[in-house]
C-alpha cells in the first residue's frame, strides 16, 4: 500500500473546517475580536499564510516565498487569498493524478502511515517528494503494489483479480509441470520450511497417497483443482528457496515462479473454485500467500484477495465446528479446523496491515482448536479422534495452536481498536487481559527464549518463538497506542500511566526483535534459511513501532527513556537504509528517523521542539502529561495534532495513493461513565487560539 500524501482538493471557504482550511495552507475568516479601543491597529500581514501559521521567518518572495518552495506547498498571502498559485511544474498533478486524486480510502488510525501523517513538518517533506515522484512516474506504474525484492523484476497484478489467459486444456497445464524428481524436491521443501500453510493445507500421509496416484496416471482421476493445488506448493517452495532472492538463479526462478502462478489461476477457474470444490480452498489460501510473498511493501490487492479467501471459507461453513455436520469424519473435521485457524490469521493480520478493521469477527464463528496431534497420529478410516499429545510436545499442529489463541486475543484488539463507538478504559484494560493470558497459554516449546539458549533449536521453531512475540507485541501497540498522549483524568495520579508504558515498551521489543532477524537472517545466520518469512507484514509492524518512537521523540515526550529512544532509533535507520533501494516503505522510514534525530540534536533547521517537562533522568515508570505548558500544544496544535498531542485513531481519508487526517474515536474514561469524548485534531484557528478539543456526550 502506498503511505505517500497529499492534500485533498479544496471546497468551499463556508463548508470548510478549521482542519481543512490549515491543512491547504489558506487563512479562513479572521475570528471575530472583542472590541478595545485602546488596542492599536493589527500590523498588515507580510508574511505569506503559510509561515505566518507556523511562525516561520518569510522572505515574502513572490509567487512563493522560499520556505513554501522548499515545502512543496502552494503559497499564498493575504491580498490574493484563494489564488494559490503552484510553486513549481512538479506540484501540478496530472490528469490521470487528479482522477486518482478524487478517489478515497479509509485508513485506521493504528496504521504507520496516520502516525507520520500526524506530524506536520514531516507530512510537508513527503507531499513534496511524493508530487516530484508522480511527475516523474508513468502514468501506468502509478500505484500502490509497493516494492519488488533484491533479483526480482517487478512482479504483474493479482492475475485472479485483474485476469490472465485461459488455459485451452488440462493437457496444457500439465504441460507445465517439472519432472517428478524436480517436484519430489519442490514437495519436500514445501512441507519442511513452509509451516505457516503446510500443515493445514493437506494432512501428509493423505498427501502422499494422492501424489503416488496423480504420478501414476497424470492425465487421470485427479482433479483440475488438486493440480492448482500442486502447483501452489511447487510455487511457494520455489519462493522459499535460497536463489529466490539472489542475483544469481533469481531471474530464472522468477519465470518459473510466474508460469506456475498462471497455472494455479487457470486451474482455480477451470475447477469453479467459488462453488466450493474440494482443495479449492486449501489452493486458493496457497495462491493468496504467493501474491503476498512476491511484493516487499503491502499492497492492496493482497486484502482484496482475502476476501475472496474469508468468504469462500465462510460459504463452505469453515466458520462453524464440524461437530454441527454429519457425514464428516473425524480426519477431515480436524483439518477443517487447522485450515479455519490459517484463515483467521491471514485476515487477523492483513487486515491490520492496510489499516481496516477484521473482516471476521469473533461472534461470528464457533470452530474449535485442533488438537495437538501428529499427521501420522490421524488416519482416513479412523471413527474418532486420539487424545491429543501434550503441549510440552512439539507436533505438526503446535505452531497451529499457538498463533490460533494469540489471533482469538488479536480478534478482541481489532475489535476495540477499529470500533467507532465509545470504548471505556475499563473494557480497554479487559482486552488487555485477554492478550497476556493469551500469551500465557503458548505452549512451552513455544514460548520465547533468548537467542542464546536456542542455538540448539531448529530454525523453524525459534521462527516461530518470534512470529508469536511479534504478532503479540502488535496486539499491546494496537490496543494502547491511542493513550499516548492522552490527558489524565485525575490530578492525583496519571490515569493512562499503564498504555503509555505499554506502548512504549512494545514498540522498543518490537525494533529489537528487528534487529535480531536482522542479524540472524543473514548469510550464515540461525534464521537464513527462514528470512523468506519476513516480509511486508512483519515489516509493516517494525514501521508502526518506529514512527511511535519518531513521535515521541518529535514531542520530547520519551518518558525519561531518550537514550534508550534514540538508540534504538539509530540502529533502525541502519535496517531501513539497507532496505531503501527495493522498498519505499524503508525508504521513507529512514528518512523520517533521519529528520526526527537531526532535530533532536539540533541540527535541523526545523523551529524548535516543545520543550518536555515531565521527563525525568530517574527512571520512573510514566510521568503525567497533564501540567505540560499550554503553549506547546498550541504549538503542535499548528504541527497537526490535537491539543492534547493525540494522533488519528478513528481512521484516515485519503485519495487512492495518498494519506490525509482523520478524528480520533471516542472512548469513557474511567471516573466518567456519562460522558463520551470526542478527540478532534487540528481544532486551533489561525489565530493559535486552541478551540475546545472535547465534546462531551458525542457517540459515533
Amino acid at each position: 500500500m502506498s503511505t505517500s500524501h497529499q492534500t485533498p482538493p479544496p471546497a468551499s471557504a463556508g463548508s470548510q473546517s478549521p482542519t481543512q482550511r490549515r491543512e491547504q495552507g489558506e487563512a479562513g475568516p479572521p475570528r471575530p475580536r472583542p472590541a478595545n479601543p485602546n488596542r492599536q491597529r493589527d500590523k498588515p500581514q507580510l508574511s505569506c499564510n503559510l509561515c505566518r501559521r507556523r511562525k516561520l521567518r518569510c522572505d515574502r518572495q513572490q509567487p512563493s516565498c522560499s520556505s513554501c518552495l522548499l515545502r512543496g506547498q502552494a503559497c499564498t498571502y493575504a491580498e490574493n487569498q484563494g489564488l494559490a498559485i503552484p510553486h513549481d511544474n512538479t506540484a501540478v498533478p496530472s490528469l490521470h493524478n487528479r482522477i486518482v486524486y478524487l478517489e478515497i480510502r479509509y485508513v485506521g488510525g493504528n496504521h504507520w502511515a496516520a502516525i507520520l501523517d500526524s506530524i506536520a513538518d514531516l507530512k510537508d517533506h513527503f507531499d513534496q517528494e511524493e508530487n516530484v515522484r508522480l511527475a516523474n512516474t508513468p502514468e501506468q506504474s502509478q500505484d500502490d503494489n509497493g516494492g519488488e525484492p533484491v533479483g526480482r523484476p517487478p512482479s504483474p497484478h493479482a492475475l485472479l483479480l485483474y485476469g490472465t489467459r485461459r488455459a485451452n486444456s488440462r493437457a496444457e497445464i500439465l504441460a507445465a509441470l517439472p519432472p517428478k524428481n524436480a517436484v519430489d524436491r519442490y514437495i519436500s521443501r514445501f512441507f519442511n520450511r513452509l509451516d505457516l500453510v503446510a500443515s493445514s493445507a493437506v494432512h501428509g500421509p493423505t498427501f502422499v497417497r494422492e501424489y503416488g496416484a496423480f504420478w501414476a496416471n497424470p492425465a487421470g482421476t485427479s482433479s483440475i483443482i488438486w493440480v492448482g493445488l500442486l502447483f501452489s506448493m511447487i510455487c511457494l517452495a520455489l519462493l522459499a528457496s535460497d536463489a529466490s532472492d539472489s542475483s544469481r538463479g533469481g531471474e530464472a526462478e522468477q519465470l518459473q515462479i510466474n508460469l506456475y502462478r498462471e497455472k494455479i489461476v487457470q486451474c482455480l477457474i477451470m475447477g469453479k473454485y467459488t462453488k466450493s470444490a474440494p482443495y479449492g480452498l486449501e489452493t486458493l489460501i496457497n495462491y493468496v500467500y504467493i501474491e503476498f510473498m512476491m511484493g516487499i511493501d503491502a499492497s492492496k490487492d493482497i486484502w482484496f484477495l482475502l476476501a475472496l479467501e474469508v468468504n469462500l471459507a465462510m460459504r463452505m461453513g469453515y466458520h462453524r465446528d464440524p461437530s454441527h455436520f454429519s457425514g464428516i469424519s473425524p480426519l477431515q473435521a480436524e483439518m477443517r479446523r487447522r485450515l479455519w485457524a490459517t484463515v483467521l490469521l491471514g485476515d487477523t493480520l492483513i487486515s491490520s496491515q492496510m489499516g481496516m478493521p477484521c473482516m471476521i469477527n469473533s461472534s461470528q464463528y464457533d470452530t474449535a482448536e485442533p488438537r495437538n496431534l501428529n499427521d501420522d497420529d490421524l488416519d482416513e478410516n479412523m471413527t474418532e479422534l486420539p487424545p491429543p499429545r501434550p503441549e510440552t510436545e512439539y507436533t505438526t499442529t503446535l505452531g497451529i495452536i499457538a498463533r490460533r489463541r494469540v489471533l482469538v486475543a488479536l480478534n478482541h484488539v481489532s475489535g476495540v481498536s477499529a470500533s467507532i463507538k465509545p470504548t471505556s478504559y475499563a473494557e480497554v484494560m479487559h482486552v488487555d487481559t485477554i492478550l497476556r493470558q493469551a500469551i500465557a497459554s503458548i505452549p512451552p516449546p513455544l514460548k520465547m527464549k533468548p537467542i542464546a539458549v536456542s542455538v540448539t533449536d531448529t530454525p523453524h521453531i525459534i521462527m516461530a518463538r518470534l512470529f508469536l512475540g511479534h504478532i503479540h507485541l502488535t496486539g499491546e501497540i494496537m490496543l494502547h497506542r491511542r493513550f499516548l498522549y492522552a490527558e489524565s483524568t485525575s490530578k492525583e495520579e496519571d490515569t493512562f500511566a499503564y498504555s503509555r508504558k505499554a506502548c512504549l515498551d512494545a514498540s522498543l521489543s518490537s525494533l529489537e526483535i528487528q534487529d535480531l532477524l536482522d542479524r540472524e537472517l543473514h548469510s550464515g545466520g540461525l534464521l537464513h534459511t527462514m528470512r523468506f518469512r519476513v516480509g511486508s507484514l512483519m515489516n509493516h509492524h517494525f514501521l508502526t513501532a518506529t514512527m511511535i518512537l519518531c513521535s515521541l521523540v518529535y514531542r520530547r515526550q520519551t518518558m525519561g527513556r531518550q537514550e534508550q529512544i534514540l538508540a534504538a532509533l539509530r540502529n533502525t535507520r541502519m535496517i531501513w537504509m539497507r532496505k531503501s533501494s527495493t522498498s519505499r516503505e524503508a525508504k521513507k522510514a529512514a528518512e523520517t528517523i533521519s529528520i526526527v534525530l537531526a532535530r533532536a540534536t539540533d541540527r535541523s533547521s526545523y523551529s524548535a521542539p516543545p520543550k518536555e517537562e515531565d521527563v525525568s533522568a530517574s527512571g520512573k515508570e510514566v510521568q503525567n502529561i497533564t501540567n505540560v505548558d499550554p503553549s506547546i500544544a498550541l504549538d503542535d496544535n499548528g504541527m497537526g495534532l490535537d491539543s492534547q498531542g493525540m494522533f488519528r485513531d478513528l481512521g484516515l481519508y485519503s485519495p487512492d495513493a495518498f494519506i490525509n487526517p482523520g478524528v480520533l474515536e471516542t472512548f469513557t474514561p474511567p471516573g466518567l461513565p456519562s460522558q463520551s469524548l470526542e478527540f478532534d485534531f487540528g481544532s486551533a484557528g489561525l489565530d493559535g487560539i486552541a478551540e475546545n478539543w472535547m465534546m462531551p456526550g458525542t457517540n459515533w
